[in-house]
């Protein structure tokens, strides 16, 4: 199948034989056809790739130019590729490089003067060069593309990008180039396959490889533990567990589903000690480098991970992969459990530890789904009209000018943009002269000297988000950071979260800072809540219907118990099954028990919340999760108007009604800024905060239009809505009322956890709290000032003045605290002394000291202290002291809810 050159050289490596995939992929990629090999993480798919593509460069080094591009979607995926083909090139006398975002000028300068045979790039990185005058003429011998883990990009804009750019390159090379896309398993080969181009050949290389899952629920307790880790006795037992599987294997990936949950959780760890690291997306890549060759090379016994390292970065052997809470989807369990047991031959073995009861039963459904290889399906993102604009002044850059049917024409060619009509291109081409980012005619249109800088600003599809300190108004602590989506689209004054495993409320939003005090709320969001990718209709489906069978599940014995426990509970109001909605009411709140997954009832739960609003005149808040969509009315609970919208809206009219609401969401004035800056309409640094007014200034173009689009694309689903109200409307979907007084076990879930937030740790002491807050107070540096002689003034630590201080000249106690570096009120008091006439501005001055004087002469210390906290003027300090406080614990206590207060009002003082 390869030439005996390559053949000697596996002989060397130890390779005794062609894997599945390169036995299967490497024949039609030699006959030059487009192939797709689908197969499983460490299969040899890169292999089957790069191989044959070695023996053409073999006959074709002489040739200047690059003549095989390899594109991944991660920078450390290039890394790793270009360490793992180094020695089969240097072998082969083959050139290989690496180009990306980080590659240096000096670098960029060497491949433009002597071009590698393969270059291994990013999507951005190939938006870069297309353009380049001298790496144009390298891209003109190009002869293969190999698009890696590309199950990865069909999916999102960045993909959608990637195929314009495809497109683009075959416009610039000599000779019609080879493509070869690398996949893991999917759902839908065939829309994958399309993706990659025409008449691609589909070579599914997966092997019946064996696979162990086990959902377990661990019940272990140790209050010790539980004690030092400030955790509560569930995530004790969790981690018990966890370290229990640690000791019995020799590396192990634990898999977490967002990034402040790898955070906490590791933390928890170095308390114990353990050989542990973490790696997520918002680490730093010197941080993450590190982690990965210390797990490699058994330095480090396991590392807790995100999505980050689902794809094939080499990091060595693993033999036990751990899925912390529910996966979600059941690709998702299928890429990170084939992370163990890579090689051939060996089992892949995976553990998932469920934090609660709905997650014990969603684990199960995906642990099944996975064991009999039922996949979703995927989709691509099509006319994403911000990536038709960026790539459309790709062209007229390429091109200098390009006639409209002929780039209308290239662009059709791209999968995702097979349907664009000529009207609508068209249309964008219009909204781009508008931008003065190109100029257009009837025929034809060009590039101007606008159209450079936006192009290269705009390389990444990948929205830039800023990130927020949380801050904590007593205690003046370092919470977290939450990320820029949260901000826009969840966090009002007055509203809850979960950070770092607590509850926290807002109190102030200020420039990159949120005030927070910690608050029991049952509705917090978890501030991680839009990281989390949703639940499928087929799981959440499946969930349902499962319930009265959960032991055929791969489930442990602690798990099954615990879920049956919790499901004969729920029984004695009621237990929801596959075909039908109950609709409870308790108290001012209406659950629907709907198990159609996230994004349906999400559609479901927007529609009707508000349609309801609508009708009696007032706000209904309302959260989704996978199985339960909630609604909480301001006073009593109109659940006859929330079946009423089920039961007679017409289906049709489910997205013209969202898009009229959703343009007065946050979550529309969040997605329009980022669409903007992709459209060029503002600039990548404009202030993201106050972008309110661009809904005004670009309603009915393209801009608008696409990011009504996306949010239905990425957080909705119309099309299945749709199809749930009309089973609804024709009886296939039965609706059932149950009122009580109290909330069933299921109800409870919707009210308090929407997205299970898990390690919530035990409250702090309020004294640990109030402890802080006199230690930052008695830092305070105060000037003292005589308002009875006007002579003497001195400054002093807080923590060292007298119980009842007194002038050191004339022995008064009539003495005002003031800033240390306060002058003019000092000079007003002295020019009152002396009689001397004063301003308005002067006096008020004086009345503000006399003020703090009445209180030093009559609380002393505590007085102090009272003036010294943020946003305490004297009458705010009056009210406080007032309460003539035995203990200087109640005295604490006001002042952190005088300074709370003030925390939450601030922005309405003037």
């Amino acid at each position: 199948m390869i030439s005996e050159s390559i053949q000697k050289l596996m002989e060397q490596k130890g390779f005794k034989s062609f894997t599945l995939p390169q036995e299967k992929g490497i024949p039609p990629i030699k006959e030059g056809k487009n192939v797709l090999v689908i197969a499983r993480t460490g299969s040899g798919k890169t292999e089957a790739a790069i191989f044959p593509i070695f023996d053409r460069l073999l006959s074709l080094r002489k040739i200047k130019g690059i003549k095989a591009l390899y594109i991944a979607p991660l920078r450390a995926l290039n890394r790793d590729l270009l360490e793992r083909m180094e020695w089969w090139a240097d072998q082969l006398k083959i050139k290989i490089e690496v180009r990306h975002g980080d590659t240096s000028q000096y670098q960029r300068r060497k491949q433009a003067e002597s071009p590698p045979d393969m270059l291994i790039t990013t999507p951005e990185t190939l938006q870069a060069i297309l353009p380049g005058k001298v790496m144009k003429q390298h891209l003109r011998e190009v002869r293969y593309v190999v698009i890696d883990e590309i199950h990865e990009l069909v999916e999102d804009k960045r993909g959608a990008q990637l195929s314009l750019g495809l497109e683009r390159l075959s416009e610039i090379t000599q000779n019609s180039f080879q493509r070869i896309g690398l996949s893991a398993t999917v759902g839908s080969p065939g829309e994958v396959a399309s993706y990659l181009g025409k008449n691609v050949e589909t070579v599914d290389a997966t092997e019946d490889k064996d696979l162990v899952i086990q959902v377990e629920y661990p019940l272990e307790e140790d209050t010790d533990l539980a004690s030092q880790l400030h955790v509560n006795l569930e995530t004790a037992a969790r981690i018990i567990r966890i370290r229990e599987l640690l000791g019995d294997h020799q590396s192990v990936l634990v898999f977490v589903n967002t990034r402040e949950m790898a955070e906490v959780l590791s933390s928890r760890f170095n308390i114990v000690d353990e050989n542990i690291d973490v790696h997520h997306s918002s680490l730093s890549k010197y941080m993450r480098i590190e982690t990965e060759k210390k797990f490699k090379s058994q330095e480090l016994k396991s590392i807790i991970c995100t999505s980050s390292m689902e794809l094939g970065i080499d990091v060595g052997s693993v033999d036990l992969v751990i899925q912390y809470m529910s996966p979600r989807q059941v690709s998702r369990l299928i890429q990170r459990a084939g992370r163990s047991g890579h090689r051939l031959g060996e089992v892949s073995k995976a553990v998932i530890l469920s934090v609660s009861e709905d997650d014990i039963l969603e684990a199960a459904v995906i642990a099944r789904k996975s064991l009999g290889h039922e996949l979703e399906e995927l989709k691509t993102y099509d006319l994403a009209l911000d990536v038709l604009a960026h790539q459309a002044v790709g062209l007229a850059i390429d091109k200098y000018k390009v006639e409209i049917d002929e780039a209308l024409a290239i662009i059709r060619r791209a999968f995702p943009f097979r349907d664009l009509s000529r009207e609508k291109f068209v249309e964008v081409l219009q909204f781009l002269k508008e931008l003065h980012l190109i100029w257009v005619d009837e025929e034809e249109y060009g590039r101007k000297r606008s159209s450079y800088q936006y192009y290269f600003e705009n390389l990444s599809m990948i929205p830039d988000t800023r990130q927020y300190r949380t801050i904590e108004v007593g205690s003046q602590h370092f919470i977290g950071v939450l990320d820029e989506e949260f901000i826009a689209t969840k966090a009002e004054i007055g509203s809850s979260f979960i950070i770092k495993g607590r509850a926290w409320n807002i109190a102030d939003i200020q420039d990159d800072v949120v005030l927070v005090t910690e608050t029991e709320s049952l509705g917090a969001i978890p501030a991680w809540d839009g990281e989390l990718i949703p639940v499928p209709y087929e799981v959440a489906h499946e969930v349902a219907d499962m319930r009265t069978r959960i032991e055929e599940y791969p489930v442990d014995r602690n798990a099954l118990e615990v879920a049956q426990a919790y499901l004969e509970e729920q029984s004695q109001w009621f237990l929801p099954a596959a075909d039908e909605i109950v609709v409870e009411v308790f108290a001012n709140f209406v659950i629907l028990h709907a198990p159609f997954g996230s994004l349906i009832n999400e559609t479901i739960g927007r529609l009707a919340a508000s349609l309801v609003s609508a009708k009696i005149g007032a706000s209904v808040l309302m959260r989704s999760d996978p199985y339960r969509i909630a609604f909480q009315f301001p006073a009593a609970p109109d659940y006859k108007s929330v079946i009423h919208v089920l039961e007679s809206t017409d289906p049709s009219h489910i997205q013209p009604i969202l898009e009229i609401t959703l343009k007065r969401s946050n979550l529309f004035g969040w997605k329009l800024a980022q669409v903007a800056r992709r459209f060029g309409a503002v600039s990548r640094d404009a202030e993201r905060y106050r972008l309110r007014r661009l809904i005004y200034a670009y309603e009915n173009t393209p801009l608008y239009e696409e990011t009504i689009h996306e949010i239905i694309r990425e957080k909705l689903d119309i099309e299945r809505a749709q199809q749930v109200l009309k089973k609804i409307q024709e009886g296939e979907i039965s609706i059932h009322v149950h009122q009580s007084s109290d909330p069933s076990p299921m109800g409870m879930s919707a009210i308090s956890s929407m997205g299970a937030s898990d390690i919530v740790f035990p409250k702090r002491a309020e004294r640990e709290i109030l402890k802080t807050l006199q230690a930052r107070l008695e830092k305070r540096r105060v000037r003292l000032f005589c308002v009875h002689c006007g002579e003497w003034s001195a400054t002093f630590t807080i923590k060292h003045l007298d119980d009842y201080p007194k002038c050191r000249l004339c022995g008064a106690r009539f003495l005002a605290i003031l800033d240390k570096r306060d002058k003019d009120t000092m000079a007003a008091i002295r020019k009152r002394l002396k009689k001397q006439k004063i301003s308005e501005d002067e006096e008020e001055l004086v009345i503000r000291a006399k003020r703090s004087a009445d209180l030093m002469l009559a609380y002393g210390k505590k007085a102090a202290l009272a003036l010294s906290a943020r946003g305490i003027g004297p009458q705010t300090a009056s009210r406080v002291l007032a309460k003539m406080h035995t203990e200087d614990e109640d005295l604490l206590r006001d002042i952190l809810e005088a300074e709370r207060t003030y925390a939450r009002t601030r922005r309405f003082w003037d």
